[in-house]
């Protein structure tokens, strides 16, 4: 579903020795993008615990995180794989599909599109 959330893109995990020294343990994928208003924010919140629900099928997936600024309606979500492997294997998982499916559903029911979403992936460490 997402290569960091653009559900559409695939990502290849990062080989944690190319070009860094930064450990790569975990990798999120995350999406960006306002969502106008609090009422709309509780309906997006209902898709994305949906989507959550639905990566728990795929192995590896850990958990997601959601943030939200109510001074600009800011919405923020990271959907964290537990390794590399497992984020990497995500682009051809077929939850992926069904995820993937699911998401493009529920942001043309919000109104949006692809094109209104950053998508990307990080690295993440809990200090």
């Amino acid at each position: 579903m997402f290569t960091a959330l653009n559900l559409s893109r695939r990502f290849v995990p990062v080989a944690t020795k190319c070009f860094s020294t930064i450990p790569v343990n975990q990798i999120a994928s995350v999406l960006k993008f306002n969502v106008g208003d609090e009422a709309t924010a509780l309906k997006v919140d209902d898709k994305m615990q949906t989507i959550n629900t639905m990566m728990k099928e795929h192995e590896g997936y850990s958990h997601a995180t959601r943030y939200v600024c109510k001074a600009e309606w800011a919405y923020e979500m990271s959907f964290v794989f537990s390794n590399p492997d497992s984020f990497g294997a995500w682009g051809d998982s077929p939850t992926r599909e069904k995820v993937h499916a699911f998401y493009l559903d529920a942001i043309n029911e919000l109104g949006m599109t692809e094109a209104d979403i950053y998508g990307g992936a990080r690295v993440i460490d809990k200090w």
